[in-house]
């Protein structure tokens, strides 16, 4: 038998506290051995050694149980101090209560009685309030013929009340009562239930059988009358009365009024737009604050650390990343925690168990696009941050999209393992005045290079690399090439190489975001770009390439060694040369035949940013 706590609060306000002998009535849902009501007899007809149960209180009882759905359960009565016990007419009044009573199996019978403050219980025993009062279960079983069997019966306390107004401090809500209510997914079961009212939101806690090892239901209904449950984490390591208070809060932040919006849980709402809390992996809270300015006081916040470095120009700045791999989702998060403010991120792939090993992806993006895996990541970094994603291969976007992605940006950042991807970038970003980096691993990632092209002050990156191929190929630096997609195989190489190339290229892609805006950091590349050499290349074993030859015998040389290199333009290139023969890149197509792509791949030797 299962007794919710509000029964034993009202037993000891309306019993506890009168001398004896005063009784009411024990009621429940029908067929369910749980007691949710006391129904008080203050007219029951009573004396200093007995108690009979008032007409009053049969006609209350009967109203229930025809109107609620209820049933009596039994009578509880207080006896004078050590008589806490059935006497021999209470036995006999339980022997009639089952012969009127023929749907119960068992009578509930309690006891109340004044105890010393602090006095053991017996397992049937519970302690009540005011402090040195008790009340002792006990039921009655029939036995024969107009006879009961009395016996002390151990009950469970439903701690409902309780755990309500604990929750009600916790989000400055008020308890509205505890009853009964009909809840559809229960089937037609009738479960104690508790209604909070907080910050314009009634909220309703309906509890089952295994209530405080097992969540309960909470449902919450704002003033326009809409209703959603609440998705609770319940922690079975807390103590039983803060297990719901803690459940609730990490959804629910007060103070109110409450309205939905989405964010990590426990807070802070960070964006009332579900795609974006989809795409962050957070949860529904209700909050009051504002989402937005959350999320751009966690974006200015980003400031904190460079500040005199770069510029907060830097949230206004798009940064479209081609190709999220290795190199590209470690640039993209390395941007963000700078405050870059938007991002269009483009990849066909989804993300693999040997992506791990060098990304910042995590076995639950194992299957997803690359593009949501790491707009997850970017969320989670800055929530504020913008974001268009295309889970498509570069040529597979149709020119006048791809056009439009690189209008938009600010920097173009190509780290895509497609060779041609590369090329189409290059025709695009320098046809459209657009500072671009292209970042690739040589072989093993034992080198690596990053070519900034800005149109008008740089050769494009077809005529600063033409001449690569033959170079890499003699220093063992080149690529290899898959005849079934014309794309690089992945490198083999550990990521600290891998983001050893890409965090030079994150530094310079800053650079080049933070032209003419005074920010110390936007020298770097300006300095490269004044000294005409905006070819990087950077070594990760010592004695690579060509680097013996430039380093000589000059001593300290070992590994991460860097040179920059001044590569030329062609005066016939339809990219970057005379711009009387220049070609818009929408007269291009996005890619050629595929055996002309297998051609131009082992011709360019290529390296790749993923």
């Amino acid at each position: 038998m299962r007794v919710l706590d509000a029964v034993l609060r009202a037993i000891g306000e309306e019993l506890a506290v009168h001398p004896a002998e005063r009784g009411g009535a024990l009621v429940g849902p029908r067929g369910v051995s749980l007691v949710t009501q006391l129904v008080p007899d203050p007219e029951g007809a009573a004396t200093e050694a007995s108690y009979r149960p008032s007409r009053a209180l049969d006609a209350r009882v009967k109203a229930l149980e025809r109107e609620d759905g209820l049933e009596l359960k039994g009578i509880v009565h207080s006896h004078p101090p050590l008589l806490d016990a059935p006497s021999a007419q209470d036995a006999a009044e339980l022997a009639e209560g089952l012969r009127r009573n023929g749907h119960l199996a068992t009578y509930l019978a309690p006891i109340v009685t004044r105890c010393d403050p602090g006095s053991r219980l017996a397992p049937h025993e519970l302690a009540l309030s005011p402090p040195g009062s008790k009340v002792s279960f006990f039921g009655a079983w029939r036995a024969g013929e107009d006879h009961a069997a009395v016996r002390p019966l151990q009950v469970t306390v439903v701690p409902l009340l309780r755990d309500a107004e604990r929750l009600a401090r916790a989000i400055g809500g008020e308890v509205g009562g505890v009853g009964l209510v009909d809840v559809a997914a229960a089937g037609d079961a009738a479960l104690p239930a508790a209604r909070l009212l907080a910050g314009g939101l009634e909220l309703l806690v309906v509890v089952g059988d295994g209530y405080p090892a097992l969540p309960p239901l909470v449902l919450a209904t704002n003033a326009d009358g809409e209703t959603e449950q609440l998705e609770l984490g319940w922690s079975l390591a807390l103590a039983e009365e803060d297990r719901l208070a803690a459940a609730v809060r990490t959804i629910l932040l007060p103070p109110g009024p409450y309205r939905a919006a989405f964010g990590p849980r426990g807070g802070p709402a960070l964006t009332a737009d579900r795609e974006r809390a989809r795409l962050a992996g957070w949860g529904r809270l209700l909050t009051r604050g504002d989402p937005a300015e959350a999320a751009a006081r966690l974006r200015d916040a980003l400031f904190a650390r460079s500040a005199g470095l770069v510029s907060a120009a830097l949230r206004e700045r798009t940064v479209l990343v081609a190709g999220c791999g290795s190199v590209g989702s470690y640039l993209a998060e390395a941007l963000a925690r700078s405050g870059v403010g938007a991002f269009a991120l483009v990849d066909p792939e989804s993300v693999e168990a040997p992506n791990l090993s060098r990304t910042g992806y995590e076995v639950g993006d194992l299957g997803r696009a690359k593009v949501e895996a790491l707009a997850r990541r970017l969320l989670a970094v800055q929530p504020a941050v913008g974001l268009s994603l295309h889970a498509t291969a570069l040529d597979a976007l149709g020119p006048a999209p791809l056009d439009a992605l690189v209008r938009a940006a600010d920097l173009v950042v190509a780290a895509t393992d497609d060779p041609a991807g590369q090329r189409l970038l290059d025709r695009f970003a320098y046809a459209r005045g657009r500072p671009a980096l292209f970042v690739g691993l040589y072989a093993g990632a034992q080198g690596g290079e990053v070519v900034m092209t800005v149109p008008g002050r740089t050769p494009c990156y077809l005529c600063a690399t033409r001449t690569r191929g033959a170079l890499a190929r003699e220093g063992g630096g080149a690529r290899e090439i898959d005849y079934g997609t014309a794309r690089l195989h992945g490198a083999l190489a550990i990521g600290p190489d891998v983001h050893h190339v890409a965090s030079a290229a994150a530094k310079l892609g800053l650079s080049l975001l933070l032209a003419g805006s005074g920010a110390p950091l936007a020298a770097l590349a300006e300095t490269a770009l004044s000294d005409g050499t905006p070819y990087l290349t950077t070594s990760t074993v010592p004695g690579y390439w060509f680097y013996p030859q430039v380093f000589g015998d000059t001593p300290g040389q070992h590994a991460y060694q860097s040179v920059w290199l001044t590569p030329a333009p062609r005066q016939d290139c339809p990219v970057c040369g005379d711009p009387s023969g220049r070609v818009d890149p929408l007269d291009v197509p996005l890619r050629g035949p595929r055996a002309a792509s297998f051609a131009g791949v082992l011709r360019d030797g290529e390296p790749a940013g993923s």
